[in-house]
């Protein structure tokens, strides 16, 4: 038997949706629905980590079941298990835990290393998510799995609303590095608009040529999206799985993209896609994006690769079928 072990933001349905159709189960831990919240910060991370709602797992599974723990609340869950509170089941396998702060990965690596055990697993989704697992954390590389994740986004704007309005669009939170963009775009005519968390901690611009909007619902942010000339991505070097949501809705529209180059990226685009750039260079990030704006023929060519990009993605199957196979092996 497998059993899902999720908190109430509900994510990952291709996934779960996917492996209950095949006779798993789901069970939500946390007393806190937070379905509606984009964006989750460190405080409320912690209080899914510590919620007595974990204890709820109590009787779930035996130690032939076979337990998917999606999100934080795994590694509380493992430390159960170590300790005995929690029977040990066949394989426990640990789906996004992504971090992008070195101080606390260094935190995160000490606890794996204390609270691993027989049948733990890891699905990444970035191969430095891998590697650190395994250098750092000692767990053994058959129990690390990677995963190209895709998933069908909430908020598809409709083909008439694919538009060219002049603008640079920017989005997201985890990871990015709006300030650097701010300032290269500072001289550049077009319009820029960022669609960035609370929690990113942004100024109001004072640019009136900049607009930034906080906690957008997703289809407001793919209709910003769907309308801009060029894609911003702005990256920082450091971190683990980071950008993916908005490549996805940069893909399925078929929008020219500038990005800081970051190995979460690559995976989808291939490092030979043009329109990367070094982390932290302001330079390269303007002379980038103003080529964007206005040399056609070099915006049809970025955007020739994204849509190469995305079909290659289609062609990966049911993401759901990428995890029932990390749990079967």
């Amino acid at each position: 038997m497998i059993h899902i072990l999720q908190t109430p933001s509900g994510g990952y349905r291709d996934i779960t949706q996917y492996l209950v159709a095949r006779g798993a189960k789901v069970t939500v831990l946390g007393g806190e629905d937070q379905a509606a919240v984009r964006f989750h910060g460190k405080s409320a991370i912690l209080r899914a980590m510590l919620s007595p709602h974990l204890l709820k797992a109590r009787g779930l599974w035996t130690r032939h079941d076979t337990v998917l723990a999606i999100g934080w609340q795994a590694l509380s869950l493992q430390m159960l298990i170590k300790l005995g509170v929690l029977p040990r089941p066949a394989k426990f396998l640990v789906l996004a835990c992504f971090v992008h702060n070195a101080r606390l990965r260094k935190i995160i690596n000490r606890l794996w290393r204390l609270v691993r055990g027989p049948g733990l697993g890891f699905v990444t989704f970035s191969q430095g998510e891998s590697r650190n697992l395994i250098e750092q954390c000692g767990i053994a590389p058959e129990n690390v799995h990677f995963h190209l994740w895709r998933q069908d986004l909430d908020g598809r704007a409709q083909d008439d609303a694919r538009t060219d309005d002049g603008s640079i669009f920017a989005g997201g939170y985890s990871n990015r590095d709006y300030e650097l963009l701010q300032v290269a775009a500072a001289d550049l005519p077009a319009p820029l608009v960022i669609v960035a968390s609370m929690r990113n901690g942004l100024a109001q611009p004072a640019s009136e040529r900049t607009k930034l909007y906080l906690d957008l619902s997703e289809p407001e942010f793919e209709a910003l999206l769907a309308r801009c000339r060029v894609v911003a991505m702005p990256l920082r070097s450091q971190g683990e799985a980071c950008g993916q949501s908005v490549l996805l809705r940069v893909l399925r529209n078929g929008k020219p993209m500038i990005a800081t180059r970051h190995e979460s990226i690559e995976a989808y685009l291939g490092r030979d896609y043009p329109g990367f750039v070094p982390p932290g260079d302001v330079e390269a990030m303007r002379a980038a994006l103003s080529r964007a704006l206005t040399d056609a023929a070099w915006r049809a060519q970025l955007s020739t690769s994204i849509e190469a990009a995305a079909r290659q993605l289609d062609k990966q199957g049911e993401p759901g079928a990428d995890i029932e196979r990390f749990l079967l092996a």
